[in-house]
């Protein structure tokens, strides 16, 4: 796979002592097929499951559990918690039940990142979907950045 946006994962393979785990193809496509209906997920996106997608070390997190787990986790709270969002998404990352995910509805090579908030919306406290203000790559660069220098997230 070429590497058009993530070349900083390329340039970063081991941070604090942990190397990313890639993904194989064949693993990112049964994913797709899973979760997106067979659709390739955006590039960027892809890129980083091919870089790092099955350990990162830049903190996004998966609770250890995989990211085919994680999207059933993540129903599951939304199911839990009487809150449903009607468009497609895959999370790739959860802190305190407030997962990042992309939205598999838009076209962008470098997609928008969102948190989903099932309890905090049942709390009242926040909406449900939150635009969480970065692109991918953007992002992928700012938690590299982080870790790199010891900036608390």
């Amino acid at each position: 796979m070429t590497i058009q946006y993530l070349n900083t994962i390329v340039e970063n393979p081991v941070l604090d002592g942990f190397k990313n785990r890639p993904l194989s193809i064949e693993k990112i496509v049964e994913l797709e097929n899973k979760f997106n209906k067979g659709k390739e997920f955006p590039k960027a996106f892809r890129e980083f499951l091919f870089l790092a997608g099955d350990f990162n070390n830049f903190a996004f997190d998966d609770l250890g559990e995989g990211l085919g787990e994680l999207q059933n986790i993540a129903k599951e709270e939304l199911e839990s918690t009487n809150q449903k969002v009607d468009r497609p998404f895959f999370a790739f990352s959860v802190y305190n039940s407030c997962y990042s995910v992309i939205f598999l509805d838009e076209t962008e090579e470098d997609p928008k990142v969102y948190l989903i908030m099932p309890f905090l919306a049942k709390g009242g406290s926040q909406p449900l979907i939150k635009p969480n203000g970065w692109n991918f790559k953007a992002l992928v660069e700012e938690h590299i950045h982080r870790v790199k220098n010891n900036i608390p997230f």
